[in-house]
């Protein structure tokens, strides 16, 4: 854990205390909605459970731990989903997995157990929709990130995936997810946004194949400590969204494979270095 960072299991555990300022916003909503582990289409004239169009490349959306499952749920699928649709129409399949009403041990590998059993039920329900890794970008927030990597080596005999993107992995979950779960393997490319601060988890992950950008702007890096839904941790998670959702914003899901707009650069970002979000606050 880098210097001057609380544990993640402290920061977790004061965030419960966070009921109020913060949780009405895109990404994180007040009131519970008790998935377990379910794979919705959210694509264009889709009912939830319908199987996807196999000629169209896929998006799946994930969350992370959710720490007061009967209270809150994050929202980033469906929001993330109806950003892409606006933008782009029915070019893809938009999938998110919901697992809001988990409850998460947060000690001992109760996170890392729970991120595992996550991913091989999503890996599952993917198989079972017929998605093509190949085609396919997931995106996972916090212990989402080893949901995905999990996920990805379960169908790894169907061939890497298009894209990885992590936000914000916990630092300590780094060793699952770059080294048991070898997550570079089961991609072609894998991204790594890690947001700094106190209240940000992440950080930069130096193993081959890792493109880590950090994220920048984040307005109350403080306050996130004891309020979940204003700290650097799910700022990330908010920052990509805005990428979803506004074209010029440069980086983030600008870098998505399927857009062929894989270098930050060609819009404007300095590599390595997400650009800041000034419209969240």
């Amino acid at each position: 854990m880098r210097s001057g960072t609380l544990p993640l299991i402290c920061l977790v555990g004061v965030s419960l205390l966070a009921t109020g300022c913060g949780l009405n916003t895109a990404v994180l909503q007040k009131g519970g909605n008790g998935r377990m582990g379910v794979l919705l289409n959210y694509s264009c004239h889709a009912q939830p459970c319908d199987p996807i169009d196999p000629s169209k490349c896929t998006i799946v959306i994930t969350h992370g731990w959710n720490p007061l499952p009967r209270k809150i749920r994050c929202t980033f699928g469906p929001v993330g989903a109806a950003a892409i649709k606006s933008r782009f129409g029915d070019r893809y399949n938009v999938l998110s997995w919901d697992w809001n009403g988990v409850r998460v041990s947060a000690f001992g590998d109760g996170p890392i157990s729970t991120g595992r059993e996550q991913g091989r039920m999503l890996a599952a329900a993917l198989r079972s929709r017929g998605v093509d890794p190949g085609r396919t970008q997931i995106i996972g927030h916090s212990l989402g990130t080893v949901v995905i990597a999990q996920a990805a080596a379960c169908m790894s005999d169907l061939g890497p995936f298009a894209q990885l993107t992590l936000l914000d992995p916990p630092e300590s979950m780094h060793e699952e997810i770059f080294q048991r779960q070898c997550i570079t393997h089961h991609a072609q490319v894998v991204e790594n946004y890690w947001s700094p601060g106190v209240s940000g988890y992440g950080a930069p992950a130096n193993y081959r194949g890792v493109r880590n950008y950090e994220i920048v702007g984040a307005p109350h890096p403080l306050i996130g400590i004891v309020n979940l839904g204003l700290s650097n941790h799910v700022y990330a998670m908010r920052w990509y969204y805005e990428t979803m959702r506004c074209p010029t914003m440069p980086c983030g899901f600008q870098s998505s494979v399927l857009l062929c707009q894989c270098d930050c650069q060609a819009t404007g970002a300095s590599p390595g270095r997400a650009a800041e979000l000034a419209a969240v606050d």
